[in-house]
């Protein structure tokens, strides 16, 4: 989870009666839904179709001006992003990134790259010295300005349904713990598919939202009947639109057209996360609890392009 993330403060917050909550579910389309959380300034939706849970009252994110400026880097995601953000050799998610792509090169080899969301840049270096052809895509000018300074990789500004990119091109497209903070998710995993050539992969990481942890923040919020935000606040925040599980992800990509779809979990790399001590204690024993019962906090998918 982007567990992060926190609620904004009072003063700042928007009533969600001043939004049109979303009452269509955006990956099924059906019209059935039920509010799961009414929280002080936003609202999610669980669909009773395809089970999808979703942020009703999503406003989407932004450039200088929206979500992803150097506020959201450097500071608000302090532990996340500032640690690396001259040396990504010291991410956490180093190892990480790494392995996904020595299993991908055993599979196809190198060759074109795309990484959609791409924060600060590691994942795109690393590719690039493993002897891909990387680039990047963000809505964030900050992001992509200091991906261009540092690392000096390709780097187009703007929403991927929009980007003028040849189709066919690609043998990798990856969307690292992006894909849920877009308005339109599956417009952009369907572009995805467009642009990847045939054979060619997509390999995506987003929060697990049947988790151990959300499982808690859930019970904690249904027991004190809707007073207690603050844990479904860090775990749904506020930031994502789709909150996926195992069935809608994999529905998700199966309806686009993806084949050899492969899911795995793993936990979110608990030292970016800001976390005050006792915090930080008890989402190590949550997180050891979730492997043992196979509910870590993020999915990781990969699918191939017929």
């Amino acid at each position: 989870m982007h567990a992060n993330d926190t609620a904004p403060p009072k003063d700042s917050a928007t009533s969600t009666a001043s939004r049109s909550p979303q009452s269509q579910c955006p990956l099924c389309g059906s019209t059935s839904v039920s509010v799961r959380f009414r929280l002080r300034d936003y609202e999610i939706n669980h669909c009773n179709g395809c089970q999808l849970d979703y942020n009703a009252t999503f406003s989407g994110g932004g450039g200088e001006d929206g979500l992803f400026n150097e506020h959201y880097f450097l500071e608000h995601h302090e532990a996340a992003f500032a640690s690396h953000a001259e040396d990504y050799r010291k991410d956490p998610s180093f190892e990480i990134f790494e392995k996904h792509l020595i299993d991908i090169e055993e599979k196809s080899g190198t060759g074109r790259l795309l990484d959609v969301g791409p924060g600060l840049g590691t994942f795109l270096r690393i590719a690039r010295e493993r002897g891909w052809d990387a680039e990047g895509l963000d809505i964030s000018e900050f992001g992509a300005e200091h991906i261009r300074r540092v690392h000096d990789i390709r780097m187009t500004v703007g929403h991927l349904h929009e980007a003028d990119l040849p189709e066919s091109s690609f043998d990798l497209i990856t969307f690292w713990d992006s894909i849920e903070h877009v308005a339109h998710p599956l417009r952009d995993l369907a572009r995805a598919f467009e642009l990847l050539k045939p054979g060619g992969h997509v390999l995506l990481t987003t929060d697990n939202f049947d988790c151990l942890v959300a499982g808690l923040a859930n019970a904690i919020y249904r027991s004190t009947f809707g007073k207690v935000e603050y844990p479904v606040r860090r775990v749904f925040i506020d930031k994502n639109f789709a909150y996926f599980t195992d069935k809608t992800l994999a529905q998700s990509m199966r309806d686009i057209g993806f084949v050899d779809i492969a899911l795995s979990k793993m936990e979110y790399p608990i030292e970016k996360i800001n976390l005050n001590w006792l915090e930080r204690l008890s989402l190590s024993s949550i997180y050891w609890m979730a492997s043992v019962t196979g509910r870590e906090a993020q999915i990781t998918a990969l699918a191939r392009k017929p």
